[in-house]
C-alpha cells in the first residue's frame, strides 16, 4: 500500500483484492482506493501530483454494478459518494435491473458486461455505463467521475474531417491540428468523424480503441466477434498509415467526448472484441463520460449545440442523451441514436461561450423546417402529378422535372444551408414556371386542334365509380360524376362532370376532389360580337395550402384566329383562396366572326393537378 502525500485524497493498494476490501468499509472522507495503472497516471499529468479529494454530492438516481467483486466494489464506491441506492444482479438480470424511466448507473468491467449480451440501455435511455478494461481503470473511472473537472480547461475541441459540413469551424481537421488534446483537458472534445467500433478516422491519422501498444495478443483470438487485422497480426485496417498516424483514444484529453461516428458505444452488443472499443478507449484516459453513436450512425450536424445547451440548463448526462434520442429534432430518423458511457447522473459545466460552434438548431437556420416541407411537397406531390401528364397529352417538359428533381436533391443535402429558405423558394417558384410552360402548350394546341383531355390515352382508362348529379351548367338533374383510373399508372385518377344536354362540365386529375382546386362559373355566357367583354371564371383553392401553377384560356378556332388568340398568365391562390381569371375578348377586332356558339376552354394546372372546363360563348 502506498500514500501519495501526506493527507493524501487517494490510497493506492497493491492487488485488487485489498482495493475491494477498503472498498466495502470505504466512508467519506476516507482516502479513495485506487489502484496503480495507466489511467491513474495519465490522470496525474493533466491534474498535477495533488490529486484532488472525494467530496459527497448527491446525485439523482440509483447505482447498479455486475460481475465479481471489484465491479460491486466500484459500484459501492459511486453510490455511497452520490448518496443513492446500490445494488448487484447478475449480467442475466441487468436490463430488468434498469428497465424503468430513472436515472441509472450501471457498473462494471468490460468483460463482466460483456455477458449481458446487450446494450444496459436498452429499455431505459437514461441508463449510463462507467466501465473500464482492468480493475485499475475501473476504480480510476469511478474517482474521476467523483471530481469530474479536475484539471479541466474551461472550453471545447472540435475535430472533424474536411468534407464535413462543419469543417470550417472545426479546430482540427488533421493531425498536426490535434497537439493541445495531448496535453489540455478540454470540458468537451467533440468528433464528428467516420468510423468504426474500433476507431474513427481522418485523412492522416486513425483514433484507435486499443490501450495497448498495438502487438496482437499472445493467446487465442476471442470467439464470436468480428476481428480486426490489428489483433490477427496484420497491423491497422488503416494500410495508407503509418504506425505513428495511429493515435491511442486514451490518450486524447477530455471531460465530456461527444463522438458522431458509428459504433463509439459499444457495451454488451459489442461486434469488436471489447479491447478495442473506441468509446471504451476514451474511458482508459481522462475523459469521464462519452456521449457516442450507438451502431450505424447517421451524424446530425448541430447536436454538439444540443449538448452544451443541455449542460448550460444544469441537466444530468442522463438527460441529455435521453433528449438527443428523443428525436424531437428529426435527428436523421432515429439514425443518430446516443448512448452514454459514464455516470447519468453526472451534471457538468458548460464549456465557455464562444468555443463551440455558434448557435445551429438541428435542421440550420430559421425557416429551414418550412423549406424541408416545401421541398417535400415538391417532391412527393406536385412532380409525380406533373410527371402522370404526359399520359393526357401534356409532353414535353419530362426533362425540365427532372432536373428539377435533381435540383430538390442537390438543395436537401444542404439542408444546413443559411440559404436553404430562399433557395427552396426559388425552385417552387420554378416549379410553378414549368407548369405555365405546360399551360401556354395546352392552350396553343387547344386553339389549333381542339381540346381532348383524355387524349389518345382514353381507351386506357377504366370507370371506377358513377353517380347522379345536377348539372352546373342547366341545374337539371341530368348530369353525372364519373372517376376513372388509368390501366398501367393507377396513381393517374381523373374525375369529370357530364351533362346529358351541356356536355363536359369539368375536368380534373385531383385525387381528392374535395380539397383541390377546381374551376367555378357557368357553362354558357352570352357576348355580342360588336362589343368587347370580359370573360370571367373563379379558380377556387378549397386545400389547406396554398397553390401554385397557371391557367390559360383558349376558343377552338382549328385555323387562322378569327376569335381572339389564346391566353394565359402565372397563378397563385392562398388556402381557402378564390381567383378571378380574367379574359378580355376585343370582339370587334374580329369582324368576321359568326353569330354562332363558340366553345372555349378554361384550363388550369396547379401544383400538379390539371383541370379543364368549357366555356361556351353564345355571339349575337
Amino acid at each position: 500500500m502506498e500514500n501519495l502525500t501526506v493527507n493524501t485524497p487517494v490510497r493506492l493498494y497493491g492487488t485488487p483484492a485489498e482495493a475491494v476490501e477498503q472498498a466495502a468499509l470505504w466512508r467519506p472522507g476516507d482516502p479513495f482506493p485506487l489502484l496503480a495503472g495507466p489511467a491513474l497516471d495519465r490522470f496525474r499529468r493533466v491534474v498535477g501530483e495533488e490529486l484532488p479529494s472525494v467530496e459527497v454530492t448527491r446525485r439523482a438516481g440509483s447505482v447498479v454494478s455486475t460481475g465479481g467483486p471489484l465491479s460491486r466494489a466500484a459500484g459501492r464506491l459511486l453510490a455511497v459518494a452520490t448518496e443513492r441506492p446500490h445494488r448487484h444482479v447478475d449480467a442475466s438480470g441487468l436490463a430488468d435491473a434498469v428497465a424503468g424511466g430513472g436515472l441509472v448507473a450501471v457498473v462494471g468491467l468490460a468483460s463482466d458486461l460483456a455477458e449481458a449480451r446487450d446494450w444496459p440501455a436498452a429499455g431505459n435511455p437514461r441508463t449510463g455505463v462507467l466501465t473500464g478494461r482492468t480493475p485499475a481503470s475501473l476504480l480510476c473511472l469511478v474517482y474521476r467521475t467523483l471530481v469530474p473537472e479536475a484539471g479541466a480547461r474551461d472550453g471545447a475541441f472540435v475535430v472533424s474531417n474536411p468534407f464535413h459540413q462543419d469543417e470550417l469551424e472545426a479546430d482540427a481537421v488533421e493531425l498536426a491540428e490535434m497537439d493541445r488534446l495531448f496535453t489540455e483537458r478540454n470540458q468537451l472534445v467533440v468528433y464528428h468523424l467516420h468510423g468504426r467500433e474500433c476507431s474513427a478516422g481522418m485523412p492522416d491519422a486513425v483514433i484507435c480503441g486499443r490501450s495497448d501498444d498495438g502487438v496482437p495478443p499472445s493467446g487465442p483470438l476471442p470467439e464470436g466477434y468480428r476481428i480486426p487485422s490489428c489483433l490477427r497480426g496484420g497491423g491497422c485496417y488503416r494500410g495508407d498509415l503509418a504506425e505513428d498516424q495511429r493515435i491511442r483514444a486514451m490518450d486524447l484529453n477530455a471531460v465530456l467526448v461527444f463522438s458522431q461516428s458509428c459504433s463509439t458505444v459499444a457495451v454488451g452488443a459489442s461486434a469488436f472484441p471489447p479491447e478495442v472499443s473506441l468509446g471504451s478507449g476514451f474511458l482508459e484516459g481522462t475523459a469521464t463520460a462519452v456521449i457516442g453513436g450507438l451502431g450505424s450512425h447517421m451524424a446530425e450536424p448541430g447536436l454538439e449545440r444540443e449538448v452544451r445547451d443541455g449542460m448550460a440548463s444544469g441537466l444530468p448526462l442522463g438527460d441529455i442523451v435521453a433528449r438527443l434520442n428523443s428525436g424531437e429534432g428529426g435527428h436523421r430518423g432515429g439514425m443518430a441514436t446516443f448512448g452514454l458511457l459514464g455516470d447519468p447522473g453526472l451534471v457538468l459545466k458548460a464549456p465557455a461561450e464562444g468555443v463551440t460552434p455558434p448557435p445551429v438548431t438541428p435542421h440550420g437556420t430559421e425557416g429551414t423546417e418550412e423549406a424541408l416541407e416545401t421541398l417535400g411537397h415538391l417532391n412527393d406531390t406536385v412532380l409525380p402529378r406533373c410527371e402522370r401528364l404526359p399520359w393526357l397529352e401534356l409532353e414535353g417538359a419530362e426533362e425540365e422535372f427532372l432536373g428539377l428533381r435533381r435540383r430538390i436533391r442537390e438543395l436537401a443535402y444542404r439542408a444546413d444551408a443559411p440559404d436553404l429558405p430562399a433557395q427552396a423558394a426559388l425552385l417552387a417558384e420554378a416549379v410553378a414556371e414549368a407548369q405555365h410552360g405546360l399551360i401556354r402548350q395546352a392552350a396553343a394546341a387547344a386553339q389549333r386542334e381542339g381540346a381532348d383531355f383524355l387524349g389518345d390515352s382514353s381507351p386506357l382508362f377504366d370507370q371506377e365509380a358513377r353517380e347522379e348529379i345536377p348539372c352546373a351548367g342547366c341545374g337539371l338533374p341530368r348530369a353525372f360524376r364519373i372517376r376513372l383510373r388509368h390501366r398501367v399508372d393507377r396513381s393517374l385518377v381523373v374525375h369529370t362532370e357530364q351533362c346529358r344536354r351541356c356536355g363536359d362540365l369539368h375536368w380534373s386529375t385531383a385525387e381528392s376532389p374535395g380539397t383541390a382546386p377546381y374551376i367555378r362559373g357557368p357553362v354558357d355566357f352570352s357576348a355580342d360580337r360588336r362589343s368587347a367583354t370580359v370573360l370571367t371564371r373563379e379558380i377556387v383553392n378549397p386545400g389547406p395550402r396554398t397553390v401554385r401553377g397557371a391557367a390559360g384560356f383558349a376558343f377552338q378556332t382549328r385555323d387562322e384566329p378569327v376569335l381572339p388568340s389564346w391566353t394565359s398568365e402565372p397563378v397563385e391562390i392562398p388556402a381557402g383562396g378564390v381567383y378571378r381569371f380574367r379574359i378580355p375578348l376585343d370582339l370587334p377586332a374580329y369582324p368576321s366572326v359568326r353569330p354562332d356558339p363558340h366553345t372555349g376552354q378554361v384550363m388550369a394546372l396547379l401544383d400538379g393537378v390539371c383541370l379543364l372546363s368549357p366555356a361556351v360563348m353564345g355571339l349575337a
